[in-house]
């Protein structure tokens, strides 16, 4: 698994700090973790986006959409929810499909790395228990987010092809995990499909040279 650095939260060993500190440490990984897809998809690491850019880019297109297109929706369950959904891998790390880690097994490994994650914070189960009903994907706001997360790792594959225009960027991987087609088929969401299919437009030119 791929790193810019160490866990900063090693740096803690042996000293005792407020519970908040040692959690933003923790946090802080997903600064220094690869999203290891890109990097199969052959991203030069200077290039390569973090966990953590990844889980920004997601709650603002989650801050965006819902206060355009969904007002019923909570919005602080919202925004609550798409900031936990990835902290799992600060213990386990950005696991792909490559990997070929069962999905049943791959819970109950984030599941453990969230309990022990909020275990060091006030009010930790009420984040625990977000990232349950997210991966339930059950409630309005869980089923949104799924698909907020996907569109959001589509349109950064769009700006990388746009950036390196290059229509072989997947061409190391499986073409039945290439990012817009897989997307495509899963999204349910009108409003988010017409943002895909309209960003997907984009690199047709790159296509078609």
């Amino acid at each position: 698994m791929k790193t810019k650095n160490r866990n900063p939260a090693l740096l803690l060993q042996g000293k005792k700090v407020d519970p908040i500190i040692e959690f933003y440490f923790e946090l802080n990984h997903l600064k220094q973790l690869f999203r290891q897809g890109w990097l199969q998809r052959k991203i030069p690491e200077d290039k390569c986006e973090s966990v953590a850019d990844h889980l920004f880019g997601s709650a603002i297109l989650t801050l965006i959409i819902a206060d355009s297109y969904y007002e019923s929706l909570d919005m602080c369950k919202l925004l609550k929810m798409v900031l936990v959904h990835e902290l799992g891998e600060i213990y386990i790390g950005d696991a792909t499909p490559r990997d070929f880690i069962h999905k049943k097994v791959k819970f109950e490994w984030e599941l453990k790395a969230i309990i022990e994650l909020f275990s060091k914070i006030p009010n930790g189960k009420e984040y625990v228990n977000l990232w349950k009903e997210y991966e339930d994907g059950k409630s309005k706001e869980a089923q949104l987010i799924k698909q907020i997360d996907r569109l959001e790792a589509a349109l950064q594959m769009i700006i990388y092809k746009l950036q390196y225009k290059d229509k072989n960027l997947e061409s190391s991987v499986p073409k039945n995990i290439h990012f817009i087609p897989w997307t495509e088929k899963r999204l349910q969401d009108k409003k988010l499909l017409q943002i895909l299919r309209e960003a997907k437009e984009l690199v047709l030119e790159i296509n078609q040279k």
